[in-house]
């Protein structure tokens, strides 16, 4: 990398947006709306983060069913962005749903019940009288919380219709990013024939190794999903006991996940699909089939502190990334925020 010299470019564009994930897509989102040209960087693969994510906005945080202390204000933000790109590509993105919680133990059922009597308002216990229902298709041995409303995204038709829409407004080059192609001044940036104003990272896990910012605290980590079909299953609820399962638009069932801390490859992690498949087995009555095992790199930091970051020296880079487990719930809101951080310095 090479300070930039006064130059005349062929192409430019006002923001340089590094990854197409669902940070990358709600910020280019947000900077367009505000009436700012983007161009986005990204090369598709599918053990991108955001599509191997549930994608599911959940507004409980923990193991314990408490509130997320933000819920009434990231939900309906993440409703109110996620329905604005329903009527931009007259598709379907989000479906509201219920979680199904199925007790393992006495002491889970006290927490939820707790959490009932401190009037939690997203939580119930499951109606007796559609219990036996439950109890056709699952192995129901303790009580049944149901977790109402949450929400899941379609983000693998989300990401692609954006993708597409970027395609066709010829502001999308689907290439992977070579740093040593980046050159800079104080006041501008250029990657290859591309000038911009300013230029920011939403490149997933890969973002620990960022030369720009070296200290956003990435811990390195990765998940296994299963995805299964499931024929005789309601899609309308999420399911829960241990192991979560997850409707999807497609049909299939989304089924997941471990975090695996120390590992040398994005190889599916063959025992966790046996142990899954086993307790898949000891939970469900009904048939099942597992159609796909995937893999991806989660773009997690320590303590799961989201990065909106200003590069110190250099004003015109910046860091978007680390949304976490939470960021279909909270996303489009810190997208918002560093849209507004873009914008206004």
């Amino acid at each position: 990398m090479v300070l930039l010299p006064d130059a005349f470019f062929f192409m430019h564009t006002d923001v340089l947006i590094i990854g197409q994930g669902i940070a990358g897509t709600l910020l280019s989102y947000e900077l367009m709306r505000a009436g700012k040209s983007a161009i986005v960087i990204d090369k598709p693969s599918q053990n991108k983060a955001s599509l191997v994510a549930s994608a599911v906005i959940n507004p409980l945080i923990g193991k314990n069913w408490t509130v997320a202390k933000d819920a009434d204000e990231l939900i309906p933000a993440a409703i109110k962005a996620y329905k604005a790109f329903e009527e931009q590509f007259n598709a379907r993105f989000l479906s509201q749903k219920q979680l199904l919680i199925f007790h393992q133990n006495k002491n889970e059922e006290l927490n939820f019940a707790q959490q009932i009597a401190e009037r939690n308002p997203y939580l119930n216990e499951f109606e007796e009288k559609q219990l036996n229902v439950l109890k056709e298709k699952f192995l129901v041995e303790n009580a049944v919380g149901k977790v109402n409303p949450v929400y899941t995204v379609d983000a693998i038709s989300l990401l692609i219709k954006w993708r597409n829409y970027l395609q066709k407004q010829n502001s999308f080059l689907e290439e992977e990013f070579d740093f040593e192609s980046l050159n800079y001044s104080k006041d501008k940036v250029q990657y290859k024939d591309i000038s911009a104003e300013k230029i920011v990272f939403c490149e997933g896990a890969v973002g620990r190794e960022n030369p720009f910012f070296p200290n956003q605290n990435f811990t390195a980590n990765r998940g296994d999903v299963l995805l299964l079909s499931i024929p005789e299953l309601n899609n309308e609820n999420l399911y829960q006991r241990g192991i979560r399962l997850v409707p999807r638009n497609d049909g299939l069932f989304w089924c997941g996940s471990n975090y695996t801390w120390k590992y040398d490859s994005l190889l599916p992690e063959k025992n966790w699909r046996l142990e899954t498949e086993e307790k898949l087995k000891n939970w469900l009555k009904i048939p099942f089939e597992i159609t796909e095992h995937l893999v991806a790199e989660r773009p997690t930091t320590a303590g799961q502190i989201p990065v909106l970051a200003h590069h110190e020296m250099h004003k015109n880079l910046y860091s978007f990334n680390g949304l976490g487990t939470r960021g279909f719930s909270a996303g489009p809101s810190l997208a918002r925020e560093m849209a507004s951080l873009m914008l206004n310095f």
